[in-house]
């Protein structure tokens, strides 16, 4: 029985129900092939999304990579005079497309078209939310992998691969036992920067013991009680004497590259803090290494 057989047999189940609540809609399971998904693509509704790249991206990548599950959230499907249509699925039905993969998916037969405009309205779930960790300690994670990878978006699974890891647990400290200053322009709260501590540690620029120490003293004690180098970083931020890179997408951001140079030279009195081209590439050559362990291995990768 091919797909639209199914849907068909389906319907008829779903408007013979004896409950007039489960004549409204009707769910259940399918495997389909790439070669079906194509034609199922053809039913697409026309008052669909335009496709969201970095969505399409994402799901192209879990499914490149096996971990494109059956989960409840089902392609859904309306039937209009003698022609199916699908009113929410364009992203799921292009990456398979794309990858040439078989997948299960929920599927979902609804009365109505008028029920595409209630789709969708649920808050979003983050990679923190699903696998439980705080958002503090998954947002420099989520921003190291996207800086020294080609993950330009990463899933829940990278986030926890790097969550078990030493990282992980660096920047747990930082989250619950260092617990920087979260008052609004703190630099010491700063995503970036506390990657740059847990990278500081990890390319062993800085021991565990002393880059703690420091982090704990910039976080709690008074300025004068700061290495100099780290008052430098604060007054280069809060004077605007220079003009700061925060970019989420490379390690050039200017919290984590002079977070890294100060981290490393903290006992240096005098140093001046000044990214030179030398010292850029080599924190980054460093940073590439530690994180290739967590880059797995891509099937194929959208263009």
């Amino acid at each position: 029985m091919n797909f639209t057989s199914k849907l068909d047999v389906k319907l008829q189940e779903m408007m013979n129900a004896s409950d007039p609540i489960d004549r409204k809609q009707i769910q259940f399971n399918a495997e389909i092939t790439a070669e079906e998904m194509k034609k199922i693509s053809e039913m697409n509704y026309k008052g669909n999304r335009d496709l969201h790249r970095p969505t399409f991206r994402r799901y192209v990548r879990a499914m490149n990579l096996n971990r494109w599950v059956l989960s409840p959230e089902s392609l859904v499907f309306v039937k209009q005079g003698t022609e199916w249509v699908l009113i929410n699925g364009n992203h799921r039905s292009n990456a398979q497309i794309e990858t040439g993969t078989t997948n299960c998916y929920s599927i979902a037969i609804v009365d109505s078209i008028d029920k595409y405009k209630y789709l969708d309205q649920g808050k979003v779930r983050t990679n923190a939310d699903i696998i439980g960790a705080h958002i503090n300690i998954v947002q420099p994670i989520q921003y190291l992998l996207r800086a020294s990878s080609f993950i330009s978006h990463p899933m829940p699974e990278d986030v926890e691969n790097v969550l078990k890891s030493r990282i992980g647990e660096l920047l747990s400290e930082v989250e619950y036992e260092i617990k920087p200053p979260r008052k609004s322009g703190s630099i010491w709260k700063q995503t970036a920067f506390k990657a740059a501590f847990a990278m500081a540690i990890m390319t062993n620029r800085i021991s565990y013991e002393d880059a703690y120490d420091v982090y704990d003293s910039l976080s709690h004690g008074d300025l004068k009680e700061w290495p100099d180098v780290f008052v430098q970083l604060y007054r280069q931020v809060m004077e605007g004497s220079i003009s700061v890179n925060r970019t989420g997408q490379s390690l050039d951001n200017d919290y984590f590259m002079r977070g890294i140079f100060a981290f490393e030279h903290y006992h240096n009195e005098g140093k001046t803090l000044a990214i030179h081209n030398n010292f850029r590439n080599s924190v980054k050559e460093d940073v590439f290494e530690v994180m290739k362990q967590f880059t797995p291995i891509e099937e194929g990768v959208a263009s």
